[in-house]
């Protein structure tokens, strides 16, 4: 049998709804599928936009970096003490690989006097250049920065410190020493005396040791004033404290006037370029001397230079070499149509004396050069506006040989009052300057005060005469002994000490030192022989105890002394009346200051040098 089947269709509402559950799989399909895509794109996006970020963060950094690039080399620069217009040109743009680099240096407006306000070294002044240095980073993919950098270039008179010394700097004094004025040395600092005050900062790119250098020898008596002016006992060094704990315990107890490295200070760069020692500067000319040497030397900087011929020691008779000096062995020139005295008048001048007296120091007697300041003086205010120097130099020549010329220095006598300025307007001044070692006869600079420095190997003062044990009787005019002239030199043949009476100098002194060799705590070092430390860098020969002896100015040491190298306390002495035990010398009461006239820049000594250093003032990236 056969049967008809019939299919029927789902209602028209299933249909309807089975079509819709497909449209709306499809659409969270679709739905997801962006989600997805824009998931994918905010992924690509941040990873562009991080990478973005990485490159110009490179390129900034390139930018900062090639910036203190540029200040380092500015910094290099201001070895000689200055920047100048040359040092700007002269600067070559960074190289950071990966990166086009470019750089734009330039001084904006003109160099200002003005006192440090900030660091270190505030409460000095300085001659401030400010410096702006722009410098730019492209990398190869063209994302760009640039950071400008504000510069500060500090040009300071080395005058205006009381104290400067390049090496270690030892102020160990045995009789009672107070010293007004700033303190400062690019080397170590070492205090101890049983009574030593300082009235101004002290400052030390290094360390401070409460100690000396050749024992331990570790004194209570150092004090330092504070912001009030109390002195405060020193207690501490960078032995005893770490430099956080050394830059707090200074504030305390002294207001932080005492500062090292742990304060932050850095080295002040000499007035030298690279790699030329600093003795450079008072040494003689040279033909081979380069530009930049030539700023420096106070020899290329003197108005009159004068050369002496050391054989001029070798006449017998001392008559006849005083007589021949001026006429055939020196050689006298001068800058700017300037006089040079003649004959008659250099004589006075001028006066060669040999084996002139017993340097207990050197143990020898020394070849002079004297220089009689007041028949300097005499001669130049008679026509000052064409003979008044400002810096004098004496050079020697065709030393060695004999004895008659082992030991050549310069002395200077009767130089209580100075030559007047070339023009009255000019405040004046006068520098004397040598490479070997120079001794003042008497009072320095004490009428009538002018701004003075002396500058040679080692200084060495003797004191005021008239003193009897010193003259010669009866009185010669050749020799120009009297009881009246003192340091008559023919009785200073002997090995007595002679008393000393007080004597006051008023001069800027830059001079050669004599160091301890080593700290005593270093391996290898032993128990050297003491230098003789500041205390000692003005010498002495007399018998001082006592006796003051007064000086105002500022006491400047780049070197190491290369001719008078004699020991200090040297013990080598025969002994005789005056001088039992061998003693060459009794230390003076030491009424020691700054002159504050220094702070003054047209009352600096001529030719004063400077050192300098470069600070950063301010940075901002630009965009």
């Amino acid at each position: 049998m056969t049967s008809n089947q019939t299919t029927q269709s789902p209602p028209a509402g299933l249909r309807l709804r089975k079509g819709f559950a497909l449209e709306v799989v499809l659409l969270m399909l679709v739905m997801f599928s962006i989600i997805v895509l824009a998931g994918l794109s905010a992924v690509t996006t941040i990873a562009r936009t991080s990478n973005a970020d990485y490159r110009g963060a490179r390129a900034s950094y390139a930018a900062e970096g090639g910036a203190d690039d540029i200040m380092s080399q500015l910094d290099a620069a201001m070895q000689d003490g200055i920047i100048n217009g040359e040092d700007i040109a002269s600067i070559t743009k960074p190289e950071i690989t990966g990166f086009r680099m470019t750089q734009s240096t330039s001084t904006t407006g003109v160099p200002v006097s003005r006192t440090i306000t900030a660091g270190p070294f505030a409460g000095l002044y300085s001659l401030n250049q400010p410096i702006d240095i722009t410098v730019s980073a492209r990398d190869t993919s063209g994302n760009k920065a640039t950071a400008v950098l504000s510069v500060n270039a500090q040009t300071i008179p080395l005058f205006q410190f009381g104290v400067f010394y390049e090496d270690d700097l030892e102020i160990l004094p045995g009789a009672p020493m107070t010293f007004a004025g700033w303190v400062h040395t690019n080397g170590n600092l070492y205090l101890s005396s049983a009574s030593a005050t300082f009235q101004s900062n002290l400052t030390t790119p290094d360390s401070v040791f409460w100690n000396r250098k050749d024992a331990s020898n570790r004194l209570a008596g150092v004090r330092i004033n504070n912001a009030a002016g109390t002195g405060v006992l020193l207690d501490f060094d960078s032995r005893s404290l770490s430099e956080p704990a050394f830059k707090t315990r200074s504030e305390v107890r002294f207001n932080g006037r005492l500062m090292s490295k742990a304060q932050g200070v850095r080295p002040l760069k000499l007035p030298l370029p690279a790699n030329v020692p600093a003795v450079t500067l008072v040494q003689p000319r040279s033909v081979g001397d380069s530009p930049m040497v030539q700023d420096v030397k106070m020899a290329w900087k003197s108005d009159w230079y004068i050369t002496v011929n050391a054989a001029v020691f070798d006449i017998v008779d001392t008559n006849t070499m005083k007589a021949q000096l001026c006429t055939n062995f020196m050689v006298q020139e001068r800058t700017g149509g300037l006089q040079v005295p003649d004959a008659a008048a250099c004589a006075k001048i001028f006066k060669p004396r040999r084996n002139a007296f017993y340097e207990g120091r050197e143990d020898l007697r020394p070849d002079l050069l004297d220089i009689h300041m007041d028949s300097l003086r005499i001669w130049s205010d008679a026509s000052k506006a064409a003979r008044s120097p400002r810096i004098i130099y004496v050079n020697f020549t065709n030393l060695g040989g004999n004895t008659n010329k082992d030991y050549v220095a310069v002395r200077l006598r009767q130089g209580a009052q100075l030559p007047k300025p070339g023009i009255s307007a000019d405040t004046g001044g006068l520098s004397m300057v040598t490479e070997r070692p120079m001794y003042v006869l008497g009072d320095y600079n004490t009428i009538v005060w002018r701004p003075a420095a002396i500058m040679g190997d080692a200084i060495t003062f003797l004191s005021n005469p008239p003193n009897a044990a010193m003259a010669q009787t009866p009185g010669s005019l050749a020799t120009r002994c009297s009881a009246q002239a003192g340091w008559c030199d023919t009785l200073q043949t002997n090995y007595a000490k002679r008393t000393a009476r007080p004597t006051n100098v008023r001069a800027a002194l830059l001079v050669g030192h004599s160091p301890t060799p080593c700290d005593y705590v270093r391996a290898g070092c032993g128990a050297p022989p003491y230098g003789g430390g500041l205390e000692n860098l003005p010498r002495f020969l007399e018998g001082w105890g006592g006796v003051t002896f007064t000086y105002t100015g500022s006491l400047v040491s780049l070197y190491q002394s290369r001719f008078a190298f004699g020991l200090w306390g040297n013990s080598t002495n025969p002994n005789s009346p005056g001088a039992p035990g061998g003693g060459y010398y009794d230390a003076p009461t030491r009424a020691w200051s700054f002159d504050v006239n220094f702070r003054f820049p047209e009352r600096l000594p001529p030719g004063t040098p400077s050192v300098g250093t470069v600070l950063q003032t301010a940075f901002r990236p630009l965009y």
